[in-house]
């Protein structure tokens, strides 16, 4: 006897170079997928820029491609953050939005600063923040900023076409709760800042219902839009980081780390953000992940395959002869947040080939993931663990190199691209299909393996942190030349 077609919740996670959609059970079953390649627009020396017209007809396309033979029962989207899509007061797009890596606010963003006196370098205004950019526009499109009606993430933009809504969620949006200008402030600074006041919803409650009439969504009216968040947190959570003591790494190009806190606790350096129904976390993105291993490989020529390379290199028994490595190639932000430090490589002799350095470059960014880790722990929560996700946690040596650097157990869900789950889940919980974000996530992606520091090999990577912390006080005290 047939029970009809399952109910899912159709999830959505953009990005900048792609937009995937999903049609994933409450169980956490992706009955269907598709993907859509997305283009990054380059008009000038420093920026980027797309169009976010083009992301809504992704949305619709993809969309349409997982809704057959499924029951939907809502829509949860996660997107990149630190990108800006400015909205006219009818809700439409006024120029092309901003992506995250675009540095072309780099004079507007030092402004600001000078009259928001935020002592944490990581909410501080810096180049990729929404004020700058904000502020960008004042100065550069007055007439656009004039029409101004809102600036929303992607996501949110997203939402708001699906359901005539205007809101952020309340996990990204309070990045913006230090934003507090000192007096005699410009009044170009109060002006962009009004624009960044928007109702919040966190990520499992509804924003709204379908409301959009355009294919496949005007069969879909009514039915519940939830909140959602950025890329970070649907990831973190998706790969079960939701109880004080739990830390994520979210292993990507770089490495988006943080740390779960039963209080609103904050350490400079780190992002304090609401996390769950109850819970709050420390956190930032690292500078280098997956771009270093790609970088050490390139540059060592390495034979075979990357993910070859790094299986061969991660499983080298660790001593203390072995190369160490700071991962400082492009500066570094969490916790650090300086653009003039380099990276360090020390204690090479002739002994050492290519797969030795390999090996301290992946050494490396897993000392990146426990200087997150360490640093938020200084708030008076101790990491218990460590949940990874994201394509870097594919790798069995890899993820067992970062239980061991961080002494502590790794934990890799079932599905390790956890965006699409995190958002599913987020959503069953507004439906009330589930209690609580943990009981959702045990649900819908268990762990599927737990990798446990190996006590015969803790001595000599206690040894290598000191070195490495002696590397980092190093490039602390000695800036790179202009």
């Amino acid at each position: 006897m047939s029970l009809g077609p399952p109910e899912v919740i159709l999830a959505a996670d953009l990005g900048a170079g792609s937009i995937r959609a999903a049609a994933i059970g409450f169980d956490g079953r992706t009955h269907a997928i598709a993907r859509r390649a997305l283009a990054i627009d380059e008009p000038a020396p420093g920026w980027a820029e797309a169009d976010p017209d083009v992301w809504w007809q992704a949305l619709c396309q993809t969309m349409s491609q997982v809704l057959a033979g499924v029951t939907p029962r809502a829509i949860a989207i996660t997107a990149m953050t630190r990108s800006q899509v400015f909205l006219d007061r009818a809700g439409r797009s006024l120029r092309p939005a901003i992506i995250w890596r675009d540095t072309r606010a780099a004079a507007e963003a030092a402004a600001c600063a000078r009259w928001l006196p935020i002592e944490n370098p990581a909410t501080a205004v810096n180049p990729f923040h929404t004020l700058a950019r904000v502020a960008w526009l004042h100065h550069h499109e007055p007439a656009t900023f004039d029409a101004l009606g809102a600036v929303l993430e992607p996501k949110d933009a997203l939402n708001l076409r699906l359901t005539g809504v205007t809101a952020a969620d309340g996990v990204t949006a309070a990045r913006f709760d230090d934003l507090a200008p000192a007096a005699g402030a410009p009044a170009w600074l109060s002006d962009s800042l009004s624009r960044l006041a928007l109702p919040r919803r966190m990520p499992w409650q509804a924003v709204g219902t379908v409301t959009a009439t355009e294919a496949p969504f005007d069969g879909l009216r009514g039915l519940p839009v939830f909140g959602g968040a950025m890329d970070t947190w649907a990831g973190a959570v998706g790969a079960g980081a939701v109880a004080p003591g739990l830390a994520y790494d979210v292993a990507g190009t770089s490495e988006a780390v943080g740390l779960i806190t039963a209080g609103g606790a904050r350490v400079n350096g780190l992002v304090p953000l609401p996390w769950t129904e109850t819970a709050f976390q420390l956190g930032g993105p690292t500078q280098a992940g997956g771009d270093a291993a790609r970088w050490a490989f390139e540059l060592l020529r390495l034979s075979g395959a990357l993910s070859d390379a790094v299986e061969r290199a991660g499983r080298i028994p660790p001593t203390r002869h072995l190369p160490v490595f700071l991962p400082y190639l492009a500066g570094e932000r969490a916790p650090v947040w300086r653009t003039d430090v380099g990276g360090q490589l020390s204690g090479l002799t002739r002994a050492h080939g290519p797969a030795e350095v390999m090996f301290a470059v992946l050494e490396g960014v897993a000392g990146a993931v426990d200087d997150i880790v360490r640093t938020a722990e200084a708030a008076g929560t101790t990491a218990e663990a460590v949940h990874i996700c994201g394509g870097g946690a594919r790798s069995d040596a890899w993820c067992q190199l970062k239980a061991d650097v961080l002494g502590l157990p790794v934990v890799r869900p079932r599905e390790v691209e956890t965006g699409l789950v995190g958002s599913a889940a987020a959503a069953a919980v507004g439906l009330g299909v589930y209690a609580s974000l943990a009981e959702a996530v045990a649900a819908m992606n268990g762990p599927e393996r737990t990798f446990l520091p190996r006590p015969e090999h803790a001595d000599a990577f206690a040894e290598r942190r000191a070195a490495r912390k002696a590397l980092k006080a190093f490039a602390l005290a000695h800036p790179l030349g202009p």
